[in-house]
């Protein structure tokens, strides 16, 4: 008689804990960079993040607007975060309304330098937690060999 092995539910690793700060539906209100875009433009939109049910994912949706060049460029998207114990790292994975997903450019992957989640893929997005819980969202353009210049300034508040 053969004994049949009991099943352990899978516990998501701690440090996705670290993510909390980032739980919550949000305002978006920033600006573009002058730059590869063109003159610096206001970026208005709304944020949530919360766990998908289990705990191992957190699932990022937004919606944006900003003009490039004269036009109205609208995004939304969904992104999900996880971490990899293996290798040490966060990594997200996102879709957007400006594209289909490319295997290499919808991937990032990073950690936290201090308490900001700073993640790497076809730009850096570094988002830093605020003593007053709002959110700041960096995002940078990579212009040569480990060098970036900022795209892209946002705070993210908690909506009421």
């Amino acid at each position: 008689m053969s004994e049949t092995p009991e099943f352990e539910m899978p516990t998501p690793d701690p440090a996705l804990k670290k993510l909390d700060f980032l739980v919550g539906e949000w305002k978006l209100k920033g600006s573009t960079i002058e730059g590869p875009m063109g003159p610096a433009t206001e970026i208005v939109g709304h944020e949530s993040f919360e766990w998908m049910e289990g705990g191992f994912f957190l699932v990022h949706r937004w919606t944006s607007s900003f003009e490039v060049g004269g036009i109205t460029v609208l995004d939304s998207g969904y992104e999900m975060l996880d971490y990899d114990p293996a290798g040490g790292r966060y990594r997200t994975h996102f879709f957007n309304s400006l594209g289909p997903y490319d295997d290499t450019a919808s991937k990032y992957h990073g950690n936290f330098s201090g308490d900001a989640l700073v993640v790497t893929g076809p730009a850096r997005i570094t988002r830093t937690p605020n003593a007053d819980g709002s959110v700041t969202v960096d995002s940078d353009v990579p212009i040569g060999e480990d060098t970036w210049a900022p795209m892209m300034t946002y705070d993210l508040t908690k909506s009421a």
